[in-house]
């Protein structure tokens, strides 16, 4: 009896390989296949987009953070050197010195 099962399982497997031969050999298949191949190429192809895209908008994100941060430490200079000349200026005034007329003067 194990031999008549080992029998079925051989005809079984070959009528599977046979009826697999024959359905790759249909066009249907074939170009269904293809098709496939296709939208799977497209589908990666769109993923890698979608990650550059993502990566690039992360790059600029940061990029006006950093501008912005930039431009805060600039309006702090600036709000410093316009104290410095305010304060300059008081000096001068105070010692009597017009402007520019220091000891190198």
């Amino acid at each position: 009896m194990a031999d008549s099962d080992q029998h079925g399982m051989r005809s079984l497997a070959g009528r599977a390989r046979s009826v697999l031969s024959n359905v790759e050999q249909d066009d249907r298949f074939k170009q269904a296949a293809a098709a496939t191949k296709d939208a799977a190429t497209r589908a990666q192809q769109a993923s890698k987009d979608v990650s550059r895209r993502v990566t690039q908008e992360d790059a600029w994100e940061e990029l006006r953070a950093d501008v912005e941060e930039l431009t805060e430490i600039t309006r702090a200079h600036h709000a410093l050197i316009v104290d410095l000349i305010g304060r300059v200026a008081e000096l001068e005034a105070g010692s009597g010195a017009g402007p520019g007329g220091g000891r190198g003067g």
